[in-house]
């Protein structure tokens, strides 16, 4: 009888830990919510964790922890560009120690783009300087952005994963020559430039460019993906997809048509470089002609090296996750994930924006599409929530872009849509959603989240052969029915060595409320 008492515990316990997948490691001191600007955590390769906190007027609040996740060090920095009127943060990443923001500002209607570097043992400031500055939009070039299908100036960034390495485009839309729209700056790991050239178009082809996405391969390449195009009044219809290359040791951009687009209209695109078969893997939304109501999503590689399209191919998810929704699942892609092994899961999620007195943008199912390393189809998920969004216009992509950035702080939306964590083996979907919406993934009938003061952060593991998947609390299954526990995992960061997971959790205990920085194992 004792015996088969033990017997039953032991198997209680196990059935616990393995439920449990997301182990709590350390939890940070409670600290006020921050409820405006933007936010990021960044995981050091010292051990360090650093809070980020960009505010629109009163500067940068740093948060650091050492190894062992004890705060070390609160500060406070006045960056040079004073105060974000019409700023963004364009990148937020960590670099041989150090943390790096790419904050861009517009003064005086001329973009500019500045970097600070903070230290990433005390959480001082060790360098802010100003690295990019556009052409100044003047209202005529603001009305033609507005009407005249003129692409806005911007500043891109993006930093190779898997090494120090980062690169600057700077897309001047209003520059007089052609052939000096576009200009391509890479960096090594000291911050120092290690190439500037501009994209060459020859014979200046193309009076329109649209910037498509980038990708960094180490210190030997800058892969850009834009579009160019003529409209009637402009010189012909002549459009094409293009591949600017910035070679280590090159004097110019090499251009090269990559003849995808001829009779298409490329409007949106994400691309990652895939090392396990040294191909950009790109994501695009295309039109057949500008009329169009919806968008095509394709999937294409790309060589770099030999400058030409292998594949491209239509997407979307199966059939079989039609049958839960009347209309069937109607979702855009948002991000593309790489895995360790080449797999890659492409995201998918609906959106439908509304204006009137008030624009809002509500997200709802979730399809998650994983393919081989070559672009073949394995499986697929079907995700259900529904999200409400207010006074929020999100573009698709809306989540790629975010991706190496930080997370806008408003109205408690921040706290909405979903993130994806591919931690190894296991991959999962993480979102706040109410307790009510347990039961609902297969019947129907879900709460559209409007507050979220009434939330929880849940998790899916992304396995087993069922479309619809079983979820869980990421904090643990709440002590009481008033509280709650919210996570900001928009900011949060994964650091895949040593498999640990940091990000912001909100508490809710009967109404009294506080944030902290905690470190799960996926």
């Amino acid at each position: 009888m004792k015996r088969t008492a033990l017997l039953v515990v032991l198997m209680l316990l196990y059935s616990i830990i393995v439920k449990a997948q997301f182990k709590p490691i350390a939890e940070g001191a409670t600290f006020e919510e921050p409820e405006e600007g933007f936010a990021k955590i960044l995981q050091l390769k010292n051990g360090n964790t650093m809070f980020i906190h960009i505010t629109y007027k009163k500067g940068i609040n740093i948060r650091m922890y050492n190894a062992a996740h004890q705060e070390t060090a609160v500060t406070h920095i006045d960056p040079s560009y004073g105060k974000l009127d019409y700023g963004n943060i364009e990148a937020a990443f960590e670099l041989a120690g150090n943390a790096v923001l790419m904050i861009s500002e517009v003064d005086s209607r001329t973009p500019m783009l500045y970097r600070l570097v903070i230290d990433g043992k005390t959480g001082n400031l060790k360098d802010d300087q100003k690295i990019g500055e556009l052409a100044h939009v003047s209202f005529f070039g603001g009305y033609a952005m507005a009407f005249g299908d003129v692409p806005e100036p911007h500043f891109f960034v993006r930093k190779d994963p898997d090494s120090d390495n980062y690169a600057v485009v700077m897309f001047n839309s209003f520059e007089s020559e052609r052939s000096k729209r576009i200009e391509i700056v890479s960096y090594g790991a000291d911050n120092k430039e290690t190439n500037r050239a501009y994209y060459a178009s020859p014979e200046e082809k193309y009076k329109y460019m649209r910037y498509v996405d980038m990708a960094v391969i180490g210190s030997d390449k800058v892969c850009v993906l834009a579009y160019g195009y003529n409209t009637k009044s402009s010189g012909g219809k002549e459009s094409e997809l293009i591949l600017a290359n910035l070679d280590k040791g090159a004097k110019a951009v090499s251009f090269t048509e990559l003849g995808f687009s001829k009779d298409l209209i490329v409007y949106e695109g994400i691309t990652r470089y895939s090392p396990a078969i040294k191909s950009l893997i790109l994501v695009a939304l295309v039109k057949e002609k500008k009329g169009d109501r919806g968008y095509t999503p394709i999937l294409s590689f790309v060589n770099p090296f030999e400058k030409k399209i292998n594949r491209a191919d239509l997407i979307s998810p199966s059939p079989r996750l039609d049958q839960y929704s009347k209309k069937g699942f109607r979702g855009l892609p948002q991000n593309l994930y790489l895995n360790n092994d080449g797999t890659f899961s492409i995201v998918s999620e609906e959106m439908t924006v509304t204006s009137g007195r008030y624009v809002a943008t509500t997200l709802g199912d979730i399809a998650v599409v994983n393919y081989s390393k070559t672009g073949e189809f394995i499986n697929d998920y079907l995700i259900r929530k529904s999200h409400d969004l207010l006074n929020v216009y999100l573009n698709p992509f809306y989540q790629s872009l975010r991706e190496g950035t930080a997370q806008r702080l408003s109205g408690g939306n921040q706290f909405k849509s979903f993130a994806f964590l591919s931690a190894g083996p296991k991959s999962f979907v993480l979102f706040n959603d109410t307790e009510r919406n347990n039961d609902a993934q297969e019947k129907g009938g879900l709460v559209t989240i409007k507050g979220v003061s009434g939330s929880d952060g849940f998790y899916y593991p992304l396995k087993g052969p069922d479309p619809i998947l079983k979820r869980d609390y990421v904090f643990g299954n709440p002590a009481g029915k008033r509280d709650h526990d919210l996570g900001l995992f928009s900011i949060s960061d994964y650091d895949r060595k040593n498999n640990v997971y940091a990000t912001l959790k909100l508490e809710n205990q009967h109404g009294d409320k506080g944030v902290k920085v905690v470190w799960l194992q996926p």
